[in-house]
């Protein structure tokens, strides 16, 4: 059973920033940095963790579409862990994130507009499972993707639902894939539960994450 805490804070939520990728065999002139926040955590900290990311498309993936990589969070072993949900509207934690440095991440939807400014943070307990699906595009890093994200979504229309022609027509710098072998990462930021003198660490925020990765064919 997941449990959450939550705590009312004026905070900036901030998006994360996403990439596009380049359409041609020439080498993407946008190459994301891998994500900061991982230096000061140890990977692979609790060992009760199973983590996964795979793509389970039915149809091959072709340069510029959208698809989605569907992330499994599973705790095995006998402590609880925290880990950070953000505002109490996502629906996907702020502390579970895709990276690529050769295909495009898209914020997920539930992260775009109004969104409440409570400060979640939930509890995954021995036994616990979390499953989410988050999208992909098969477009090149583009350090103006994230705008071109929260732009759209102002039209009511989000991004990795419109078709690639209509998208390259409105921002001719996104580049399509070329067809290739890509690799997507998915992360999974977490504490193990602790009380010490009658205080719980839920706020404490991340000290260790998972990684997994998965490899996709655009053709």
């Amino acid at each position: 059973m997941k449990k959450c805490f939550i705590v009312i804070c004026i905070a900036a939520l901030f998006a994360t920033g996403c990439q596009t990728s380049a359409p041609t065999p020439e080498p993407p002139g946008y190459i994301p940095e891998p994500p900061e926040i991982l230096a000061d955590l140890t990977k692979d900290m609790y060992d009760g963790l199973e983590f996964s990311v795979n793509v389970l498309e039915r149809n091959a993936i072709l340069p510029g579409m959208s698809f989605l990589a569907t992330v499994v969070v599973e705790n095995k072993g006998s402590d609880s862990l925290y880990y950070t949900k953000g505002s109490g509207s996502f629906t996907t934690p702020e502390s579970l994130f895709l990276f690529s440095d050769s295909l495009q991440t898209v914020q997920p939807r539930d992260h775009l507009g109004i969104v409440t400014m409570d400060f979640v943070t939930n509890e995954l307990e021995p036994g616990d499972s979390l499953m989410f699906k988050l999208p992909v595009m098969a477009i090149a890093p583009n350090p103006d993707f994230n705008t071109y994200t929260f732009e759209l979504f102002g039209e009511e229309t989000y991004i990795a639902d419109m078709e690639w022609s209509d998208l390259q027509d409105r921002f001719p710098d996104l580049k399509a894939a070329a067809p290739g072998s890509y690799t997507i990462k998915a992360y999974f930021l977490y504490n193990i539960a602790k009380i010490e003198n009658d205080v719980s660490n839920a706020f404490d925020g991340p000290s260790g994450y998972a990684e997994a990765e998965c490899v996709i064919s655009v053709s």
